[in-house]
């Protein structure tokens, strides 16, 4: 690769070096901000006022949020709410037209070497825990809690409508999945496109796993009661 092709695929570096700087200062120690571990691309703030956590050597860039991988995608950089804590465990790569919510009870935490590519939306009110090396396809959604919470018609009690999130190391997350609370994938499997999950998976590693689309009704006695559906968080 020239010269010339290295640096037009470096510039966009130079339109994300502003919000960078003030993100990492504001974020990390000093001894860490000083090296710009983190960079943002066309960020969207909507919060950040939570915890952003390195817990491993720093280096430049070795964060990278919001960059123009797939150009099948909206060239918008990344939305960022965080009022939790988020915690990366070395780097760490999301690419363009995606999201990340983290409310005030939730918890994020990336493992080394993880990597989306385009359109990850990511919600956690809980916590959500990627292991290393895991990688993460096109349009995937990944969230801990339901929002509304359920009412049993038997005791009038409301369901949790939220739980953890867990990653095993050396995951692929295909295209176009879906991750529901409560969801775990073993280690070394392979999640296969358009997977929906709902709950923990048990198997073997090195397993590929798919869902299969059919209907199904379940009468357990649940409902949605509009006028009391909102979820109380525990840390």
């Amino acid at each position: 690769m020239s010269i010339l092709q290295k640096l037009r695929r470096n510039l966009w570096i130079i339109r994300a070096l502003f919000p960078s700087i003030a993100f990492n200062f504001r974020h990390l120690p000093f001894r860490q901000a000083i090296h710009l571990p983190i960079l943002l691309y066309k960020p969207h703030f909507c919060d950040h006022s939570g915890k952003i956590i390195i817990d491993a050597p720093v280096s430049f860039g070795m964060i990278r949020l919001g960059v123009n991988v797939v150009m099948l995608y909206p060239h918008s950089g990344i939305t960022f709410e965080n009022r939790g804590t988020i915690i990366f465990k070395g780097k760490a790569l999301i690419g363009n037209d995606s999201a990340i919510s983290v409310g005030p009870t939730g918890c994020v935490t990336f493992g080394n070497r993880f990597a989306a590519t385009t359109h990850l939306h990511l919600i956690s009110y809980s916590s959500v825990t990627f292991g290393d090396n895991v990688l993460i396809g096109w349009n995937t959604l990944i969230t801990d809690t339901d929002f509304h919470a359920l009412m049993n018609i038997r005791t009038g009690q409301k369901n949790k409508g939220y739980g953890p999130i867990a990653i095993g190391e050396n995951v692929w997350i295909a295209n176009g999945c879906k991750i529901y609370k409560n969801s775990t994938i073993p280690a070394n499997c392979v999640l296969g496109a358009d997977s929906i999950l709902h709950g923990p998976i048990e198997c073997e590693p090195y397993s590929v796993i798919t869902t299969k689309f059919e209907k199904r009704i379940t009468s357990n006695g649940f409902y949605h009661n509009p006028e009391d559906d909102s979820i109380v968080y525990q840390n």
